[in-house]
């Protein structure tokens, strides 16, 4: 059976004259989280307001979309307004907030204008980060075959 042989310790090398607060490493963890964290929760409460805003600015167009796509069946003006005005509140029934709806209409087009505004609690009125209005707008139109 063969030991291995046993190496002799290094020696410390003298440690420098002068302040050791320079050369202490241990709290460096500490600081770099200090002067990153804060940035890094910006980055994810940026990425959540403005997730949750395109979100809501896609659910707002398509709840114009299908308003303007169900007003189409109305028989008269008054008609095809409350018609597009319940398509839009069925759309929008699961997202939180209040919305308003206004259907114009040419000889041409029927438009359907809506504007959506966020609920108080909303990650859009976060003042951790710069966010986009709380109200959102989307208008859709739908063109009327020529008789």
């Amino acid at each position: 059976m063969t030991a291995f042989p046993v190496l002799p310790r290094p020696a410390r090398r003298p440690s420098p004259p002068g302040p050791t607060l320079l050369r202490e490493e241990r709290g460096a963890a500490i600081v770099e989280m200090a002067l990153v964290l804060p940035l890094l929760l910006m980055l994810l409460t940026g990425m959540l307001v403005y997730g949750q805003y395109f979100m809501l600015a896609h659910s707002v167009q398509q709840a114009a979309n299908d308003g303007a796509r169900a007003a189409i069946v109305g028989l008269d003006a008054a008609d095809r307004s409350a018609v597009a005005t319940r398509a839009v509140a069925r759309s929008l029934q699961s997202v939180s907030g209040s919305h308003s709806v206004a259907v114009s209409e040419t000889n041409e087009a029927i438009t359907v204008a809506v504007a959506f505004t966020a609920p108080p609690d909303s990650f859009l009125r976060s003042a951790l980060v710069p966010s986009p209005t709380n109200v959102i707008r989307s208008r859709a139109t739908f063109e009327l075959p020529v008789d």
